[in-house]
């Protein structure tokens, strides 16, 4: 695997833990909605509240498959790490994972959000334009190719 390669790191925190001092699995699955939205804020230069409440652009969530592969633990830092396994149309699939800092794995996930025009009564789909397309190119995961 490689293209470049966006990480974000996250504390676990105890609202986000069992009583046990395990992550809460939805907590690990909402973070992999902040990575993608540091991703955007980040090397795309697209905060989402700038893109939501501006320009009338969304990306919600299309489909999402996770295998945990191992657990995380209060006060451990969680390293996420968000590649680009395709690029559509209108799509971006991620392929993300997430491992205790310098440790094991947390989880892998294949993520694909959709971009939409929120200016309409219901979301509509709508290209990704070329400017933040070249934007994710770095990040496309090469053998998997850039097709629609």
């Amino acid at each position: 695997m490689s293209g470049e390669v966006f990480r974000a790191r996250y504390t676990l925190r105890f609202g986000q833990c069992d009583p046990a001092g395990i992550a809460f699995f939805p907590r690990l699955i909402e973070m992999i909605n902040w990575v993608v939205e540091d991703w955007f804020a980040g090397p795309i230069g697209q905060d989402f509240a700038t893109m939501h409440m501006g320009a009338n652009f969304g990306v919600p969530a299309a489909a999402l498959s996770v295998d945990f592969v191992g657990p995380a633990r209060l006060g451990e830092v969680l390293a996420y790490d968000l590649r680009v396994a395709k690029i559509g149309t209108s799509s971006i699939t991620f392929d993300i994972r997430a491992a205790v800092e310098g440790g094991a794995g947390v989880l892998r996930a294949r993520h694909t959000i959709v971009a939409c025009d929120l200016s309409g009564a219901r979301p509509r789909p709508r290209p990704i334009d070329d400017a933040m397309r070249a934007r994710m190119a770095p990040f496309l995961i090469p053998e998997t190719g850039d097709k629609a």
